[in-house]
């Protein structure tokens, strides 16, 4: 059994990752790699890192770290979870191939060949995001008090 300061440990660690990836995320839109390259730059490999380490953390957590049982949602959120992973990891490397390539050779077409995989990059992590559907497909979240007393007055 899995102790439970070890799992909030995790998912602590999975949280500030998170949080790190939309800082530089920011970061990244708001300076140009016209304006600033090197802050562009680093701020795409922090992104990288960021959003590479939350999504092995995540996976981690929700297939080794289960204390209730495992639903038919949860077992397709973590088939979809490790097909995004593989397919934006491989999309980093090649990127970054293709890029080498373009920068080291100036190949005709190399540039968009890169930039092909850097969108792909960018939606398998808006997919790998979008997960949580399933990770949270039976929770009801209500926010706010009173909606009954609301609802009731306009019943008059």
């Amino acid at each position: 059994m899995i102790r439970l300061d070890y799992v909030r440990t995790i998912g602590n660690i999975a949280c500030v990752m998170n949080i790190l990836e939309l800082f530089f995320l920011l970061l990244l839109s708001l300076v140009s790699s016209e304006e600033n390259f090197k802050v562009h730059k680093m701020a795409f490999g922090m992104f990288l890192a960021a959003s590479g380490l939350y999504f092995l953390v995540i996976f981690y957590l929700f297939s080794s770290c289960r204390r209730t049982p495992t639903l038919n949602i949860d077992l397709k959120s973590l088939r979809y979870k490790k097909i995004l992973m593989i397919v934006n990891f491989t999309s980093i490397l090649v990127a970054m191939y293709c890029y080498w390539r373009h920068n080291t050779y100036c190949e005709p077409g190399m540039y968009s060949i890169f930039s092909v995989f850097e969108y792909t990059v960018v939606l398998s992590n808006m997919a790998y995001h979008f997960t949580s559907y399933y990770d949270f497909y039976h929770v009801s979240l209500s926010i706010g008090t009173g909606l009954t007393k609301y609802e009731d007055s306009l019943s008059y």
